[in-house]
Parts: C-alpha cells; structure tokens; sequence
C-alpha cells in the first residue's frame, strides 16, 4: 500500500514504516464497514479541523 500525505498543501514525506502502520490501521476499520466491496483500491480520507 502508498500513502500520501498532503498537509494544508504541502506534500510531506512518510517512511514506509508510518506508511504501512497509517495503511493497516486505515484499512482495517474502513475493510468491515457496510458496503466497502472486499476488492477495493482506493480509500479517500479527509480529515479537517
């Protein structure tokens, strides 16, 4: 899995270690929920403040 990280627009760099731990946990309480399809590709997540 890749993770990009854009921060107020800014693109930051992650190291794969962050990547993979922000990827499994991500995909691991998105994976369960209600209508999410078990071939998924892509997951959008906005978070703002």
């Amino acid at each position: 899995m890749e993770i990009e990280l854009i921060v107020d627009g800014k693109d930051i760099t992650i190291n794969n270690f962050v990547q993979r731990i922000i990827a499994g946990v991500v995909a691991g309480a998105v994976e369960p929920l209600s209508g999410v399809e078990k071939d998924w590709t892509d997951i959008e997540l906005t978070i703002k403040r």
